[in-house]
């Protein structure tokens, strides 16, 4: 498994990329200090995993991430960020980060998400305290894959399940199992309905011109 570190404060970012090393089954590709940087480093080498540290400055961290899932490559990023925002964990992970960890998770435990994020595509991880759970829980919203994410951006683009399909190079039928499940994560009625919703929820670009 490939990752990639970003974290802005040297010693943690250090730290991170000397522990992940140590794993005989993790490469650290990279480790830089900032979003340019890593989005720098992706199209060389795209990644399976950004360990996207964050801190206090969270209401930043929402452009960056759309920007590290926009760049393209399928990595899956695991946010490690303050344990006392869970507000925020629910909004980055609503947006398409796969996993939001404090800072201070054991090596082994962020080890250990990273191995099962690259196995099973349709989870989600977040390490929690008991009190946050009513604010990530609060809007009943299910978080979509990366695969659905795909299907509702296509759909935003007015297209058919027949040309979904071929862009992603899957089966009609395939197509129709990936909305059945947008469908219900989003409680939509109607394609143009989910659209709405994941626009809503910042799990497409606002900026998707919608034609149905």
């Amino acid at each position: 498994m490939s990752v990639l570190v970003v974290e802005s404060h040297p010693l943690l970012r250090g730290g991170l990329e000397a522990l992940l090393s140590a794993n005989d089954d993790m490469t650290v590709i990279a480790a830089v200090s900032g979003i340019e940087q890593a989005l720098h480093a992706i199209p060389l080498s795209p990644p399976d995993v950004v360990v996207f540290g964050i801190d206090e400055r969270v209401h930043e961290v929402s452009g960056a991430l759309a920007r590290l899932l926009a760049v393209g490559g399928g990595q899956r990023v695991v946010i490690l960020g303050p344990d006392d925002h869970p507000g925020h964990a629910e909004s980055l992970l609503q947006q398409g980060a796969r996993a939001y960890l404090p800072k201070d998770v054991s090596h082994g435990y962020l080890a250990s998400v990273i191995r099962e994020m690259c196995r099973e595509d349709e989870r989600v991880f977040i390490s929690a305290y008991p009190s946050a759970i009513p604010s990530l829980t609060r809007s009943g919203t299910r978080v979509l894959s990366n695969r659905e994410r795909e299907v509702i951006v296509l759909v935003a683009q007015a297209m058919s399940n027949a040309q979904i399909a071929r862009k992603l190079s899957i089966t009609k039928g395939t197509v129709k199992r990936h909305l059945h499940n947008i469908f219900a994560k989003l409680n939509a009625v109607s394609r143009i309905d989910a659209v709405n919703k994941a626009r809503a929820l910042m799990m497409i670009a606002a900026t998707i011109r919608l034609d149905l």
